[in-house]
């Protein structure tokens, strides 16, 4: 703040002047050319003066205006004040130059008519108005512009608070998954056990840290899946196959992290974990137009209520957050399957 105050002081000083010196010059081009048809520098002086002047008024009713909430009040009273303050200080000036030529002149009051009076003020306030609706409206757009930023803002917050909350939401479930896969290695085979602890703190550095960033390319995300169902793997041995058919053009596409690993988790979790046959899990993905597609298959079916669970909720809603109406999430029963499907637009 301390470095933009004097830059905006001395860009009001530079309008303050370009204005009233423009106003000396229009006057003496009037005077000039139309009125006396002479070049008389006592009026280029009065001019000059009566620029000074209206410098001190404007100044002095800025400052006032500064130490008063004015620009809060609704628009109505706001412009009335505009011009009830362009009388005033038109009034004001046409006092300070006017007067002080009578009484240099010896002319007596009695000249001064209410016409002449009136058509003086009518002449500064063309000058006066549009100072004072540059002024304003300055002042009402920079206000506007404030507002917008604070609702933005507040929107943000308000989207990074949402997301916050179901980040923190997901790392403990997906922490009670990766445990469970692994549990049972610790006594059968203490170096695959070994293997399977080291996969399972990479992913939890992954899902700890995905927090600070909102999306992260699908390769990055097919790296951590992988780690997670080789971990599955290990637990289910035979019952649990894989397979991955997610071509290499669309590895650099961007996706909200641990969104393809939460829904290879509720394959795990609602497909091969309750069924003692042997299961399948498929990964599939495809670029159609502006979309990126992905599709996680498990052996099962589906059962409307069966996978509500706070994963797919959070699935739903973290796309909401990030790209509104633009995403898509379905899940349901196909070719003998259970599908889970993405639509996610590519920007």
């Amino acid at each position: 703040m301390g470095k933009i105050a004097p830059r905006w002081i001395s860009v009001y000083w530079v309008c303050q002047l370009t204005g009233w010196l423009g106003m000396v010059f229009i006057e003496m081009i009037n005077y000039t050319f139309f009125i006396v048809r002479r070049f008389d520098t006592s009026i280029l002086y009065l001019f000059l003066a009566c620029a000074v002047v209206g410098i001190l008024l404007t100044h002095g009713y800025r400052y006032w205006l500064k130490r008063r909430n004015w620009f809060s009040a609704n628009r109505f009273q706001i412009w009335l004040l505009a011009f009830l303050s362009t009388l005033v200080i038109s009034t004001l000036l046409m006092a300070a130059t006017e007067f002080p030529l009578m009484w240099m002149s010896n002319r007596p009051w009695s000249s001064l008519r209410f016409v002449d009076v009136a058509g003086m003020i009518m002449n500064w306030m063309r000058y006066v108005g549009v100072w004072i609706i540059i002024y304003f409206m300055y002042h009402l757009l920079q206000q506007n512009a404030s507002i917008r930023h604070e609702k933005l803002a507040v929107e943000h917050l308000a989207k990074s608070t949402e997301l916050e909350l179901l980040r923190s939401q997901l790392n403990p479930h997906f922490l009670f998954n990766a445990l469970n896969a692994i549990k049972a290695l610790v006594s059968i085979d203490p170096e695959i056990a070994r293997d399977a602890i080291v996969k399972l703190s990479e992913l939890l550095r992954y899902t700890l840290n995905y927090g600070r960033r909102e999306k992260v390319t699908l390769q990055e995300e097919i790296q951590e899946v992988a780690k997670y169902l080789e971990l599955e793997q290990l637990r289910f041995e035979e019952r649990l196959r894989i397979e991955w058919d997610i071509p290499v053009s669309i590895h650099q596409g961007l996706i909200p992290p641990a969104l393809l690993l939460t829904l290879a988790e509720n394959a795990v979790k609602h497909g091969i974990a309750l069924h003692h046959t042997d299961g399948l899990i498929r990964l599939e993905g495809s670029l159609v137009g502006r979309n990126m597609i992905l599709r996680v298959w498990n052996s099962g079916s589906f059962q409307v209520g069966e996978h509500t669970g706070i994963g797919l909720v959070q699935v739903r809603e973290r796309l909401k957050s990030i790209y509104g109406s633009q995403a898509f999430f379905s899940i349901g029963n196909g070719n003998g399957m259970v599908s889970a499907e993405l639509i996610i637009p590519i920007k």
